[in-house]
């Protein structure tokens, strides 16, 4: 199938990234057929309500109708065909063709639409979705991303904080980056206060989390109990996860900063050098890691490994997060 992405703006590269491997990751190969600011148009073979419930960073999964320039919009709605009745949005990304009346345009290409099928603004048999950005893209809509339950478990909501902690819809992304199928485990070796392993857990994967921070595991099994997730706890130093945990599917993480998180007074290099031992000790040759760092030359030290992505992510004026996806080699 083809597939319309209205992606999220935050971090727009992290948004195609993650949309790409989490298709991968449903098997289903996919083929970039197109691209704009905040739009990504793909062909692959997999179920697109799976594809919902896996992404963190995009707003709305259309079956993609075409895209054209605003003076073929006429022309491209009068060729498409949709079962009726049907109902027409229009939307436009930043401040793309500022000069196009969206009402208007939605009003003229339902006209267009309805005629022999009728117009439901309510209950239509298709809603058919007009992006405007670049160009201007079709899609007849399949779905939406709840994006109201990432913000339900922000970290400010839950029983145990901390204030460094991923927000969920970040914290999916990098599980995303994982690539890792259904029913794979992903292991978090610094689970914090568990924002990781409930993203793991409610895409469908076994989640596994360990941190050196009795308090932090039990904060995290707190929060998970509260947002209904679940996932395998301990106390455990990260270079002692392969004899604790094992060898895993992948590996998505946030690690320490140094700054108001604990590196339990390690020198963050040492911290550093030592994680990616041991990373590459329970990841098979293939498997990947997905991390956030504040600073890319950290993987320097991430021996057994090869660098595929980086997506940096401005949070605030001393802070950057890099999210990063790595290959065991």
């Amino acid at each position: 199938m083809k597939l319309l992405l209205e992606l999220s703006m935050e971090c727009e590269s992290l948004a195609r990234a993650e949309a790409m491997s989490a298709v991968a990751a449903l098997g289903g190969s996919p083929k970039e057929l197109g691209s704009d600011a905040g739009v990504l148009i793909i062909e692959a073979g997999i179920d697109p309500q799976a594809l919902l419930g896996r992404l963190g960073l995009c707003h709305k999964v259309s079956e993609w109708l075409g895209s054209t320039d605003p003076r073929g919009v006429d022309s491209l709605v009068e060729n498409v065909d949709v079962p009726g009745p049907i109902r027409v949005r229009s939307t436009r990304v930043g401040e793309a063709h500022r000069d196009v009346d969206l009402a208007v345009m939605s009003r003229r290409a339902g006209g267009l639409l309805g005629k022999g099928r009728g117009v439901d603004l309510h209950s239509p048999a298709s809603e058919v979705r007009l992006v405007f950005s670049g160009r201007v893209h079709a899609g007849r809509l399949i779905g939406s991303v709840d994006r109201t339950s990432f913000e339900s478990r922000m970290n400010k909501h839950l029983p145990f904080h901390c204030p460094v902690s991923l927000h969920p819809k970040f914290a999916r992304a990098l599980v995303n980056l994982t690539r890792v199928p259904d029913g794979g485990t992903v292991l978090d070796p610094f689970c914090g206060t568990g924002a990781i392993l409930a993203e793991t857990h409610l895409a469908g994967l076994k989640a596994v989390g360990t941190d050196l921070s009795e308090k932090m595991v039990e904060g995290a099994r707190a929060n998970l109990e509260h947002v209904g997730a679940k996932a395998v706890t301990r106390v455990c130093d990260v270079g002692a996860i392969e004899g604790v945990v094992g060898e895993v599917d992948g590996i998505a993480t946030d690690p320490p900063y140094g700054r108001s998180t604990s590196t339990n007074g390690e020198p963050l290099d040492e911290l550093y050098t030592r994680s990616f031992r041991a990373f590459a000790d329970v990841l098979g040759r293939g498997c990947r890691l997905a991390i956030a760092v504040p600073d890319t030359r950290v993987l320097d030290v991430a021996e057994g490994f090869r660098l595929l992505e980086t997506h940096p992510l401005w949070v605030h004026r001393s802070l950057t997060r890099n999210f990063c996806a790595l290959e065991r080699v």
